[in-house]
C-alpha cells in the first residue's frame, strides 16, 4: 500500500468520480484508475461500487476512507513539525468565512495580516457553515470563521466575538424612534430571514419560539446586502448582527437594540483538532482576535 494510492484513493472519495479526482490530482483518469485497481487488489476487496460517471464507497471503502485519512493527516502533522522551525510565517493559508462574516470582518484583519506578514497570501472561501465545516474535515481549510457548528466530531473551536443582534427598520417606521423594543412590538410585522442554513436566521426562529410566536416571514435571502436592500424598500423588518451596520445610511435603514439579552451571536475560530495548526494560522489567529479587541475599544471612545 503506497501513500499516493491512498491520496488517490480519498480524492474518488470526496468527489465520487474517478475523472474529476485524476484533475485533482494532477494524474490522468487511467493512471489513477490502475493505481486504485492495485489497491483493491493488495487489499482483497472492492472499494468502490462503479455506476456509470458515478462512484460510491463500498461497506470495505468507508472502513478504509476513516483510516486513510488517519494517516495521511498524522504524514502531513510531521511534515508541517518539521518545516515549521524552518520557515517563517509565509506562503498559503486557507481559510473559510461565512457570508454574514466576510464582508465585514476580513477587510480590517486582511489588512492588519498584510502589515504583519507580507509573505503569507491569505486564500479566502466564502460558503455557508455545512460546507465549510466539510473543507476543514477534509483538510482543504486550515481555520473556518463562523458560529459553533455544535457537535461535529474533530472540531476545536475557540471564541473570539460576541456580538448583539438588532431590529433594522426603515427610518420612516413606526419603530425607528422607540428605544426598549421588545419582540411583542414586532411580532407581527413581516420578517426578512437569512436562509434557515444561516446560523442567524436560525436564531431569528429561536427567538420568536422561545416566545410562543410565530414569525411572520415574507422573505428568505442568503446575504446580509439582500436583507438590508428590502428592508429599505419597506417590504419588511429584519434582525441582523452588530457588524452589519456598516453603510446603514445609504440604505436609509436604522438599527434598533432589543430587550432580550438572548439575542447575540457568538463566532469561533474553528480548526481540526487532529490536524497541526501551523504557525500562518496561530498568527492569523492572534491577529484576528487583536483587530477585533482594537476595533472594539474604537467604538466605546
Amino acid at each position: 500500500m503506497e501513500l499516493h494510492q491512498l491520496r488517490y484513493f480519498l480524492a474518488v472519495a470526496d468527489e465520487g468520480n474517478f475523472t474529476k479526482a485524476a484533475e485533482k490530482c494532477f494524474v490522468s483518469q487511467p493512471s489513477l484508475s490502475g493505481q486504485i485497481l492495485k489497491l483493491e487488489d493488495e487489499l482483497g476487496r472492492k472499494l468502490f461500487n462503479r455506476l456509470g460517471r458515478h462512484s460510491e464507497l463500498t461497506a470495505a471503502g468507508r472502513f478504509l476512507e476513516k483510516r486513510a485519512r488517519s494517516i495521511l493527516l498524522e504524514i502531513e502533522n510531521a511534515q508541517r513539525e518539521l518545516q515549521e522551525g524552518e520557515e517563517g510565517i509565509e506562503g498559503e493559508l486557507r481559510i473559510g468565512v461565512t457570508p454574514s462574516v466576510g464582508p465585514y470582518l476580513l477587510p480590517r484583519v486582511i489588512l492588519e495580516c498584510q502589515k504583519r506578514f507580507p509573505s503569507l497570501s491569505l486564500i479566502i472561501e466564502e460558503n455557508l457553515r455545512r460546507g465549510l465545516i466539510q473543507s476543514l474535515s477534509q483538510g482543504n481549510l486550515e481555520i473556518v470563521i463562523a458560529s459553533h457548528p455544535g457537535s461535529v466530531p474533530n472540531i476545536a473551536a475557540e471564541p473570539f466575538l460576541q456580538e448583539d443582534l438588532y431590529l433594522v427598520a426603515p427610518k420612516e417606521h413606526r419603530l425607528a424612534k422607540k428605544t426598549n423594543i421588545s419582540i411583542r412590538d414586532f411580532k407581527d410585522e413581516p420578517l426578512i430571514v437569512l436562509g434557515e442554513s444561516n446560523t442567524l436566521g436560525d436564531k431569528v426562529y429561536e427567538f420568536f419560539g422561545n416566545n410562543d410566536f410565530e414569525p411572520n416571514v415574507i422573505a428568505v435571502c442568503s446575504q446580509i446586502v439582500t436583507v438590508k436592500a428590502l428592508v429599505h424598500s419597506g417590504l419588511g423588518l429584519a434582525i441582523l448582527p452588530e457588524m452589519a451596520m456598516d453603510n446603514v445610511s445609504y440604505y436609509d435603514i436604522v438599527f434598533k437594540p432589543l430587550i432580550s439579552a438572548r439575542m447575540q451571536r457568538l463566532l469561533f475560530a474553528l480548526t481540526h483538532d487532529k490536524r497541526f495548526l501551523s504557525a500562518a494560522a496561530r498568527a492569523f489567529i492572534g491577529t484576528l482576535r487583536s483587530t477585533v479587541d482594537q476595533h472594539k475599544q474604537l467604538e466605546r471612545k
